[in-house]
């Protein structure tokens, strides 16, 4: 497969994946083998391990266009290795040929510039590969009626003694064959029809006679077979952008019970571990529960003797006009390398306690720090954080709770100017303007990148800015201005402005070869997901997170899937956009934004659960080859695993939220997990590995091969 690249001297990259069983449903997994291409420069199948560049290779006057190439990468070589390259020769304008493939005989099939279609052989005149040519073997002129409709098409190529043609979602066929001054096209000019009604299809190919695949123009592939003709697999592949060619086979043998592979035939490894018994939580920690961080000036020094208020952030309006004084929950200074940290009150204000319980036994706080620029500029560091408070009643901390605060404290962050009008409100982003950022173009990519970052600055309304300063104020850098403390008689409050339902993802599951893999997600929320912060409401950084365990009457995940499935699973939570206002006396000073989550909340007529993106490019066979050797374990046939314990990998883009990209984890429990079931197949084993850790440690998610 050829995909485009940003590089410029690489316009495109080829990319090799295996089509396993195709005579079956099959799956499609990448060889993670690939090899730049030059501008100008394209690359067609000619069976087998070869394949035929178009280009200039080498250089000078006598450099040439075309060339056969050997796949190597199977052995551990080059996806394109050079083989000859061939006598350029007068006629042959090979980089002018737009549609050029191969039949099933090796021999070169294209269109030249008069739309007449040509074969042509490879010959060696003096038996050296030095010597190496292509000859015209035959030519059908552009007037033959056969090849008048074949020109048609969209897509054109060649399996067995046939060239097919997709045109209008369908796809014809016309028998074909050559020898020395003869091509034939037909029996009718027509061609016959293979398949019609192929919802969506943009270009299609075959890996051998009677197997069809056809792609949509963002990446969706569907397969066909059988006789007559049926879809098989409404879902082989997704994301597969580029344009795909298929070394295509004479026949199809089973795959039997065989699990993919790439390379040699893989070998149980010995020095894999069974899974082990079924892990346990530890007991909650006792005593008091302390929150803590750090705060840094513009210029990256401590922010020290800065005053720091800690506040119950979930106590907000129902409405959007209301303007609220969060509750404090005490305040601390920061100490000589800006570090803070502050004890939790054994007793919570009533309402503080209320939402405590409601959420799970969690209390999100928001940690505070006000200053002021030598210039004026007021300057706001906000810590969202999660608490772990125990309960009156039992004298104990929840688990959810205990879990989303484990790795809670000792963020750094930086004082950002407040700039917002505080009289005004600043209006959401338009449709067409959310529908330009970073957050709408990674929601539209159909597969899952666990890696994924996500820029510092984002934008609501356009493309994210490289190079923002948030320190740029007026003309004016303000970064290494001095910042002093502001009084201790102001204070912030809150107002939610604007409130929007987001899917957000809060599971994942796989499962590979002879698996079958389900999400469970019931009762409540389960999770830990970014708090926006915007100087203006318009450009969006993560200031912290925010824990959500409250009730989700009638959520739940998937059932179970597989094999070769791999998918995520969102639910609807609601998001309230708040404005802070700084107010001295009364009178409103400065403000900023903040997006946070607030409750599980299905819009009407909407399910309460849903799909999220594809991720079987993360399991397999190569994936697996390249996972840490400490993370794998093996299930034995029937055999099950479920990670419950500890939290998930965090999903880049869990959530689109009024044009900005939030991240999200789930806290795993005997409600909240996923699982993956093995097969009663005995060939191999069945592996699974995790994220970060082994089965019966924190894993993050259990990846299948």
């Amino acid at each position: 497969m050829v995909t485009p690249n940003g590089s410029p001297s690489l316009t495109s990259t080829l990319r090799r994946y295996v089509d396993w069983d195709p005579q079956s449903a099959g799956h499609l997994f990448s060889a993670e083998k690939s090899a730049g291409l030059a501008y100008g420069h394209r690359v067609f199948s000619g069976g087998g391990t070869r394949l035929f560049k178009i280009g200039q290779i080498g250089g000078g006057w006598d450099a040439r266009t075309l060339g056969s190439f050997r796949d190597q990468s199977e052995t551990g070589g080059s996806l394109l290795s050079l083989e000859y390259t061939y006598e350029a020769r007068a006629g042959q304008n090979w980089n002018a040929y737009t549609r050029i493939w191969s039949d099933a005989d090796g021999r070169v099939v294209n269109f030249d510039e008069a739309g007449n279609l040509n074969v042509y052989v490879e010959q060696f005149p003096d038996g050296t590969t030095a010597s190496a040519r292509m000859s015209r073997l035959a030519q059908l002129p552009a007037t033959n009626p056969a090849l008048v409709e074949l020109s048609k098409s969209t897509s054109i190529w060649s399996t067995g003694n046939k060239i097919y043609g997709l045109l209008n979602e369908t796809i014809r066929s016309w028998d074909y064959s050559a020898a020395l001054n003869s091509i034939t096209l037909g029996p009718s000019a027509a061609g016959t029809v293979v398949a019609t009604g192929l919802t969506g299809a943009a270009t299609a190919w075959s890996p051998a006679p009677g197997v069809f695949y056809t792609k949509t123009t963002d990446g969706a592939v569907k397969k066909y077979a059988g006789s007559p003709l049926a879809l098989i697999n409404d879902d082989f592949a997704v994301g597969l952008k580029g344009s795909v060619f298929a070394a295509a086979a004479s026949c199809l043998s089973s795959a039997g019970d065989e699990k993919p592979y790439f390379g040699q035939i893989p070998v149980d490894d010995p020095s894999v571990p069974s899974v082990p018994p079924a892990s346990t939580t530890s007991p909650p920690p006792s005593g008091p529960e302390v929150v803590s961080g750090r705060f840094l000036l513009p210029d990256g020094s401590p922010a020290a003797g800065m005053n720091v208020v800690v506040e119950a952030s979930d106590l907000l309006p129902a409405d959007n006009e209301s303007v609220v004084n969060l509750p404090d929950l005490g305040s601390t200074t920061t100490d000589a390398d800006g570090n803070w940290s502050l004890t939790i009150p054994e007793s919570l204000p009533p309402e503080v306690q209320t939402a405590v319980s409601n959420n799970g036994g969690a209390l999100n706080v928001t940690a505070t720090t006000t200053g002021r620029s030598e210039s004026g500029v007021t300057l706001v560091g906000t810590d969202n954080l999660t608490a772990a408070p125990e309960d009156p009643g039992t004298g104990t901390r929840t688990r959810f709770a205990t879990t989303v605060t484990e790795e809670e404290g000792g963020n750094s962050v930086k004082l950002l100017p407040a700039l917002a009008d505080p009289e005004t409100v600043v209006p959401d982003p338009t449709t067409e303007e959310q529908q330009t950022t970073y957050a709408a173009q990674l929601d539209t990519q159909p597969t899952d990148d666990p890696n994924q970052v996500a820029p510092r600055w984002q934008s609501d309304r356009g493309t994210s800015p490289e190079d923002h300063n948030p320190y740029l104020i007026n003309g004016t850098d303000i970064t290494s201005e001095q910042v002093t403390p502001r009084a201790d008689t102001c204070y912030w409050d809150s107002q939610v402005v604007s409130r929007q339902i987001s899917y957000t993802v809060v599971g994942e599951s796989h499962a590979y070869w002879d698996a079958a893999g389900n999400v469970e997600y019931k009762s409540t929320l389960s999770n830990t997901i970014d708090v926006g912060y915007s100087a203006k409401g318009s450009l969006w950084s993560v200031s912290g997170s925010a824990s959500i365990g409250s009730s989700a009457a009638g959520v739940s995940g998937f059932s179970w899937r597989g094999p070769y499935v791999a998918k995520q699973w969102k639910v609807p939570i609601e998001y309230n956009k708040i404005k802070k206002t700084w107010r001295c006396g009364g009178v409103p000073v400065d403000s900023y934004y903040e997006i946070r989550p607030s409750k599980f909340k299905v819009p009407a007529g909407q399910p309460v659960g849903a799909y999220g993106k594809d991720a079987r490019q993360l399991d397999g066979p190569v994936r697996y080859a390249n996972s840490n050797p400490k993370y794998r374990s093996w299930l034995a046939p029937y055999g099950t695993w479920a990670v419950e314990v500890g939290k998930s990998v965090k999903w880049s883009g869990a959530a689109v939220v009024l044009g900005v990209s939030l991240g999200a984890s789930t806290s795993y429990d005997s409600s909240h997990k996923q699982n993956i079931r093995a097969g009663g197949k005995t060939a191999r084993k069945h592996y699974i590995w995790g994220y970060s850790a082994p089965p019966g440690a924190h894993m993050g998610v259990i990846y299948s091969n």
